[in-house]
């Protein structure tokens, strides 16, 4: 095991005295910290591809907060379709529900299923107007599998519609 990750373990578990890791000062204390992965991460390791939005339409892209660079939830307005990245192969959703409040063509509060079974379960704060569109500040997507474990992913996003 490295020193940095014994390190991290160490601090993680109030154990920073322990004679085997050099003292570390605050600052490096949290540097460290910082730049750990988290050891099971469900964000999948390519998002989705590139979506097409027709004239006229709108849709709801979501990103994962935890790792921005990874596009993992596509949604075309009044489509009661949607599109999630988790492993490898994106799951194809088809919504049960919606609820909450409504912001352009879409809700707060959404849930989905999956063919084999899962339960994904959307729910969005919606924030700052932009042309086109709407910032989604702060989201979570909850997936439940068959066996009643669930995953918990924390998003960001935007509303985007194609003007005419």
């Amino acid at each position: 095991m490295n020193k940095t990750l014994a390190a991290s373990i160490a601090i993680a578990f109030g154990l920073a005295g322990c004679s085997s890791t050099p003292e570390l000062s605050p600052a490096e204390q949290r540097a460290i910290l910082l730049s750990q992965k988290p050891a099971i991460d469900s964000v999948p390791s390519s998002g989705l591809g590139p979506q097409t939005v027709a004239v006229g339409e709108c849709a709801l892209f979501l990103w994962s907060k935890t790792d921005t660079t990874k596009f993992i939830f596509f949604s075309k307005a009044l489509s009661g379709v949607a599109t999630f990245a988790q492993g490898e192969e994106p799951l194809t959703l088809t919504q049960t529900s919606a609820g909450g409040d409504i912001f352009g063509q879409f809700n707060t509060r959404t849930q989905y299923l999956a063919l084999d079974g899962r339960e994904l379960n959307l729910s969005l704060e919606p924030g700052e107007v932009m042309i086109d569109g709407q910032r989604i500040e702060d989201g979570l997507i909850r997936l439940n599998d068959a066996e009643g474990w669930q995953t918990v992913l924390p998003v960001v996003g935007v509303r985007a519609c194609q003007p005419e």
